[in-house]
């Protein structure tokens, strides 16, 4: 397993994709960032509501929002091209013969996500940072320990997703089918389907505190600081469901994987 998770980190460190996408979301977020100045210039031209620009921002919300949610869509693109890579490349062949279970490999991408997400999430805070020393300033609030809480939530959801797409890519090995979940889920288009069933639930169960959004990764992972870490339920709840969909989908994908052939 060692030697897999070696190699698996091998892939990453020269994946190309890994490093653009950050690149990327940094370039993005840093650019947004230094043009704020010149958008309040205007807006304090053709506005007579006296908005002033302070270039402010807190350590603790870049914490809680470290990468937008459109922006979601980077990360999972290179998720899926980092898990499908030694698939497309028949690289996978020569690994599966050489290890008892092939489903090991499953769980060696799994971990080195952790260290991508990681990475993404660091990125994500640093791209604020930076530019934002530049324009403005960075104050450090009383909700540090909050934004602290919430970043590691948020690498837990990040987790839970990374599984399901896993599990489409390697399991199912599609590379195009996990890139649509994958847009799907950082664009929060399920947040629709969940309101028809939010309401089909509500009228035969004659209940209205379920809703669906409270159990959706991607959902949560998209809610700040008062979403998460507002009370001991919203954390509760967060972990819970990391944990439960990491625990199904990651052994259904090994499951998937040592039944089919290589």
């Amino acid at each position: 397993m060692g030697n897999l998770i070696k190699m698996d980190f091998y892939r990453l460190r020269n994946s190309k994709t890994f490093w653009i996408s950050n690149i990327v979301l940094f370039l993005i977020v840093s650019v947004l960032i230094l043009f704020e100045p010149l958008m309040f210039k205007l807006l304090e031209k053709f506005s007579a509501s006296g908005i002033k620009y302070t270039g402010e921002a807190s350590l603790s919300d870049m914490l809680v929002n470290p990468i937008s949610s459109m922006l979601l869509v980077i990360v999972f693109i290179s998720i899926v091209s980092f898990t499908y890579a030694d698939i497309a490349n028949g690289y996978i062949k020569n690994i599966a013969g050489q290890v008892s279970q092939k489903g090991y490999t499953v769980i060696s991408k799994f971990i080195v996500l952790g260290i991508h997400n990681f990475i993404f999430l660091c990125v994500g805070v640093f791209s604020q940072a930076l530019p934002r020393l530049i324009v403005g300033s960075i104050t450090i609030d009383d909700r540090l320990g909050a934004g602290i809480a919430t970043f590691f939530i948020k690498w837990l959801l990040l987790m839970a997703i990374s599984s399901i797409l896993l599990f489409v890519s390697t399991g199912i090995r599609s590379k195009t089918f996990a890139s649509v979940i994958g847009v799907i889920l950082a664009t929060g288009a399920l947040s629709l389907v969940y309101l028809g069933l939010n309401n089909v639930i509500h009228l035969f169960f004659k209940t209205s505190n379920f809703d669906m959004n409270q159990y959706d990764p991607s959902v949560l992972i998209q809610s700040g600081a008062e979403g998460l870490v507002a009370s001991n339920a919203a954390v509760f709840n967060a972990l819970i469901v990391s944990v439960v969909v990491i625990a199904i989908f990651l052994p259904l994908t090994v499951f998937v994987f040592n039944k089919r052939d290589v």
